[in-house]
């Protein structure tokens, strides 16, 4: 299930450009009221081994903005999107934040504008633009140094995007798929490398479009979870595209 929220500014929100933990933290903030949930959320989620899985992701803000000073300016209404294969946790955000609002520290908007959404996947190949930048990487055991993947390495790039997913859908369903999915670099540039900051860790990811194949509720899985790492800090989220729309991006960079 999916969630819009359209917030409406009277005067700009001016934003650390680092914002991640902003949007994560209202997440959490706003789901306290279903206290056994959100504590399971937040201190457990989804178990692979060792590793743990919110399985919710969330877009970066859309809207007009300005940048100076390592701070995001937005002056007119700013929207986001999440997302979750967990119809309670959406609706249970949804209904909070009708109720209470949004804070960005000690201001408080209301009046915010919230749509649900059930879209669903149904073909076996699909075109796929980032709404939040995609991070794939691997951790060297020896000293936990983490290693970012560029999709200049498509073949790795795709290796981990697969493993990632294995993880995530058997963290959620308890059962290893049945098949793979694929994921080919389409219209991926310098421009859309994404370097940003949580908290006190360096995040690196890649904006851009995709080619996204497997069995179709493999990719509905994904577009309810999100593709990649890190997904509950705000990376991976993404939606489709038409290859005309593809091509139409294509002659306006080329212009």
């Amino acid at each position: 299930m999916q969630m819009l929220v359209k917030i409406p500014l009277e005067i700009p929100l001016d934003l650390p450009i680092n914002y991640h933990h902003i949007i994560q933290g209202i997440i959490y903030n706003n789901l306290k009221s279903k206290e056994a949930y959100s504590r399971f959320l937040h201190d457990e989620g989804f178990s692979y081994g060792e590793r743990k899985f919110k399985l919710f992701t969330f877009s970066l803000l859309q809207g007009k903005y300005e940048v100076a000073d390592k701070r995001i300016i937005f002056r007119d209404q700013v929207s986001f999107k999440v997302s979750s294969p967990n119809n309670y946790m959406i609706i249970s955000l949804a209904d909070a934040l009708k109720e209470q609002g949004i804070y960005f520290k000690d201001r408080h908007i209301q009046n915010l504008e919230i749509y649900l959404f059930d879209k669903t996947i149904e073909y076996r190949s699909v075109y796929v633009r980032m709404l939040s930048p995609i991070c794939l990487y691997s951790t060297e055991q020896e000293n936990g140094y983490t290693n970012y993947c560029s999709p200049e390495n498509a073949e790795e790039f795709s290796k981990l995007a697969a493993s990632n997913f294995i993880r995530k859908y058997y963290s959620y369903y308890g059962i290893y798929p049945q098949g793979y999915i694929h994921l080919e670099p389409v219209q991926v540039t310098k421009k859309d490398k994404y370097v940003t900051k949580y908290l006190q860790s360096t995040i690196v990811g890649w904006k851009g479009i995709y080619r996204l194949s497997g069995e179709r509720k493999y990719l509905d899985f994904l577009y309810q979870t999100g593709l990649g790492g890190k997904n509950s800090q705000g990376f991976g989220m993404w939606d489709t595209i038409s290859e005309k729309n593809i091509k139409r991006e294509e002659n306006r960079n080329d212009g």
